[in-house]
């Protein structure tokens, strides 16, 4: 969706990082925000006791971009991300290259905003994505693992892709954020009150479900998403949600490296209407 008569954004960032019991963090966080408003923010987790996660991890996250305004550059992002995790090692490669160049050897979520094109989230493996309106009421969150052996399967903006290592764009791909969260609604949580938009390593979700008794994500359809885990007035900031999701994790008690970052999306409504005027 076009983004040129929307009146503008102001969007506030705050990562937090946990080691957990683990020895080491192995997880990798990324977050940059550019003169024109526009801004990226990556999660990156490593392979879960392989050794080297950590590095495939930060590969991963250096190799992206630092602006990213469209489906396709979305996925020439990943490709590279991943193309710089299996450059480390490439004794670790499948005999089948056009098989390794889409298999993921990081877990990896990015989410982006460009004036023009508006939010881009994508993933693959179980770091998941979520969206949390500020002003309460039902959201979304991504599904881990949704396609097989790591490939960058879907997302917001985003599209399948195929075993061969190419990315292929369906018809209209570029005009909507997807079927189940369409433009529309995204605008519609920005412009009332904001978004929060949170990428998490999978350290967080055990911790967060036990803290408030929940089997998974989106049990009660009025809380899908993180929201059930972030009161009302803990969404006034990017700082006070990564703060709370972090506190609600280590209350509960952490199991893994735990990494979140939130990106806080308002709209300014005051320029809006001083422009119409």
């Amino acid at each position: 969706m076009p983004k040129s008569s929307q009146a503008p954004v102001s969007t506030d960032i705050a990562t937090r990082r946990e080691v957990g019991p683990r020895d080491r963090q192995e997880d990798r966080v990324r977050t940059v925000v550019n003169g024109d408003g526009s801004w990226l923010m990556a999660v990156a987790d490593g392979l879960g006791g392989h050794p080297f996660g950590d590095e495939a991890a930060q590969a991963a996250v250096d190799a992206l971009p630092e602006r990213i305004s469209s489906p396709a550059e979305m996925a020439e992002a990943f490709g590279a991300a991943n193309a710089a995790a299996w450059a480390l090692h490439p004794e670790m490669r499948s005999p089948d290259e056009d098989l390794s160049s889409v298999i993921a050897l990081t877990t990896l979520v990015v989410a982006a905003w460009t004036p023009e094109s508006g939010l881009l989230v994508s993933w693959v493996g179980d770091s998941m994505a979520f969206l949390v309106p500020v002003s309460a009421g039902p959201g979304w969150h991504s599904t881990p693992h949704g396609g097989p052996m790591g490939f960058v399967s879907r997302g917001i903006g985003m599209f399948r892709a195929s075993r061969g290592g190419s990315y292929e764009l369906p018809p209209g791909h570029l005009e909507s954020l997807s079927d189940d969260v369409p433009a529309e609604r995204v605008d519609g949580w920005i412009g009332n009150q904001g978004l929060l938009v949170v990428l998490a390593s999978d350290g967080l979700f055990d911790p967060v479900l036990m803290a408030h008794d929940r089997g998974w994500f989106g049990d009660d359809p009025d809380d899908l998403s993180l929201g059930f885990a972030l009161p009302p007035d803990h969404r006034g900031s990017a700082d006070a949600a990564a703060d709370t999701l972090m506190d609600t994790a280590q209350f509960a008690g952490l199991i893994d490296n735990t990494t979140i970052a939130v990106a806080r999306i308002t709209r300014h409504q005051a320029a809006s209407a001083a422009g119409e005027g």
